[in-house]
């Protein structure tokens, strides 16, 4: 690593559109958090909206609306109830019980009565005060002024007789006053015995100027405010235009039927109920029944009015929500950012230590190629310096060769000379190390073996000393400061075609089958070439007089010690003769594949542990 950045921290690549501003992740946890939020924030707001608007319409149907109801019910009451109690005072008053008495003869005793029934209207917000003598039958009203005299032909002044003969002292009378163009409650009082009567007196009350106290009660545009009599007429609106009317014109019949069916019971508490009206909009709707009449009070306001408020709060509350939004969301981002930013730059630095790995890789791919390629063109030149098969069928009546070095070239090598028609050599060596640095060795080995017997030296011993010597001065094994040791083990066999074998080995056995015994020749125990190697090393001739049938193999220690098996053990010297004793009935040619397949059973799926090369030949 410090080889490729110089020892210096990794640079880095510059954010661009796939820097930190846009790390894909850092988005998205952001807009799931908005999202979160957003569901939060709506989730809550609407909740809080229901249960505010549940609260209201709660509020206004079991306070407001009754508040309001019984409010107007009191005031009219309360007018009434005074308007009776002035009635009452005017009918008890003796001056006034004198001058009607006397026909209204009496001018002095009319100028009293007449001032106080001016009085009442003028001081007492009356619309009305008046007094109708049965003995005359005047009626006379404020400002000492005789209207008419009443007349049971004239239909319009019934009221009066009926009052009359009543029997009640005070009752209620609502009546249109054509000269004063205007609809007055008379509250009227006999005068005298109640059971003959010399008068009726009282007050009147303008429904327009209770139409102004309903008014102060309004709640809502659209919202209306009806007295109404036991049939349901409108006697009192907020609307005047509504005076004269009947409740069903404005609210459904079975609302209609409810509030009529229950004028006749007297409740001290408003009803309050709820309908859709035929544009689907919810209304409410309180009535509660006067104290001092038989009327009702009606109240009726559309929902939407009433919970017009709710509309500010929504707007407000959403306004504050998104706000709240906004600034979660911003410091949501700015905290993420700093979350995320250690975690963006080790995702980036790993991104730039894999692109650099990658470039290296393809750089080892490519040189590996290259060595590869050197290395395939090295087995060419190591198989170059092998014996051919036209060399070894020269050489041998029957042979087979099994070379499988460990890797593409090997330091295991087979040598061949045929010194004339019946003399040749033979050898099998193992040089240290495998691959390139073994080929090298055999390559080595080769060229000096070759010079050794064209110097006509064809003992295999002095053959293996000389060779001792040369590879030593060769590796300059003399020199004790080299760190490398390197040399081989070697058999050799000097043949005199089907006569005798002479055989000299550096760590090499050979191994003759004949009939069904296996000879084992063993070679010296020495290696050949190392610095350990005297230069003085000398080996020992071992002479075979060849039989028929005779089979000799030479074999380097990859094929003997090959771990396998149960254990993980060596092959073993003892499978090997026990391989070649298993095949005294075949040719050698045919050899190959079975100590082959032998050797690959045994060590299974271990990898091959050394360079292999068994050589089988023999003479006829």
């Amino acid at each position: 690593m410090d080889e490729l950045n110089n020892g210096h921290e990794p640079q880095l690549s510059r954010p661009g559109k796939q820097g930190i501003m846009y790390d894909s992740g850092t988005i998205k946890v952001i807009v799931f958090a908005c999202i979160v939020i957003i569901l939060a924030v709506a989730l809550t707001g609407s909740v809080s909206y229901f249960i505010t608007r549940n609260a209201v319409v709660d509020k206004l149907k079991s306070r407001d609306l009754v508040y309001i109801t019984e409010s107007i019910v009191a005031k009219i009451d309360g007018r009434i109830e005074r308007a009776k109690e002035t009635a009452v005072i005017l009918a008890k008053d003796p001056t006034l019980v004198q001058w009607v008495s006397n026909g209204e003869q009496d001018e002095l005793l009319g100028k009293y009565s007449q001032a106080k029934i001016n009085d009442i209207a003028q001081n007492h917000d009356y619309a009305n005060s008046f007094i109708v003598s049965a003995v005359t039958n005047n009626y006379w009203a404020e400002g000492f002024s005789r209207i008419q005299t009443m007349s049971k032909a004239n239909p319009s002044d019934n009221w009066f007789f009926d009052t009359l003969q009543s029997g009640k002292a005070v009752e209620l009378n609502i009546d249109y006053n054509s000269k004063r163009q205007d609809t007055f409650v008379f509250i009227n009082a006999l005068v005298g015995d109640v059971q003959q009567p010399i008068a009726v007196t009282g007050v009147g009350l303008s429904l327009q100027s209770i139409a102004t106290e309903f008014q102060k009660y309004k709640f809502g545009e659209r919202s209306n405010l009806w007295l109404v009599d036991s049939k349901g007429k409108i006697h009192l609106s907020d609307n005047i235009h509504d005076n004269g009317k009947y409740l069903n014109d404005f609210v459904p019949v079975e609302v209609f039927t409810q509030v009529i069916h229950e004028s006749e019971t007297t409740s001290t508490q408003p009803n309050v109920i709820e309908y859709t009206n035929a544009n689907g909009e919810t209304i409410d709707l309180a009535y509660q029944l006067t104290k001092s009449t038989d009327w009702k009070v009606v109240f009726q306001i559309p929902r939407s009015e009433s919970i017009a408020l709710l509309g500010n709060i929504k707007l407000n509350t959403a306004i504050a929500s998104l706000v709240a939004l906004f600034l979660m969301i911003f410091v949501f981002y700015v905290i993420s950012q700093r979350m995320a930013n250690p975690l963006k730059r080790a995702l980036l630095l790993t991104e730039e230590m894999e692109k650099q790995v990658g470039e290296r890789t393809r750089e080892l791919v490519d040189k590996n190629q290259k060595i590869m390629d050197s290395i395939d063109y090295a087995k060419r030149l190591q198989e170059s310096i092998l014996p051919t098969k036209e060399e070894l069928s020269a050489v041998f009546d029957d042979y087979f060769i099994l070379w499988a070095p460990r890797d593409v070239v090997g330091g295991d090598f087979f040598w061949v000379r045929q010194i004339d028609a019946e003399r040749s050599l033979i050898a099998v060596g193992d040089c240290t190390g495998h691959g390139v640095p073994g080929a090298f060795m055999t390559m080595a080995v080769n060229s000096v073996l070759k010079h050794i017997v064209d110097q006509n030296v064809t003992d295999p011993a002095l053959i293996l000393s000389e060779l001792n010597c040369r590879m030593k001065e060769i590796l300059h094994r003399n020199n004790q400061n080299r760190i490398t040791d390197d040399g081989l083990d070697i058999g050799i066999c000097y043949i005199e075609k089907s006569k005798k074998l002479v055989f000299a080995g550096a760590k090499v056995p050979l191994f003759i089958r004949q009939g069904s015994q296996v000879h084992v020749l063993k070679g010296g125990t020495r290696s050949i070439g190392y610095q350990r190697s005297s230069n003085t090393l000398t080996f020992n001739n071992h002479i075979w007089e060849i039989q028929a049938n005779d089979q000799f193999y030479l074999t380097t220690d990859g094929y003997i010690d090959q771990n396998g098996g149960i254990k993980d053990l060596p092959f073993s010297r003892k499978r090997f003769i026990s391989a070649i004793i298993d095949q005294s009935d075949s040719e050698l040619s045919k050899q190959k594949d079975t100590f082959e397949s032998i050797l690959n059973q045994y060590r299974a799926n271990e990898p091959q542990r050394d360079d292999i090369t068994l050589l089988g030949f023999c003479f006829k």
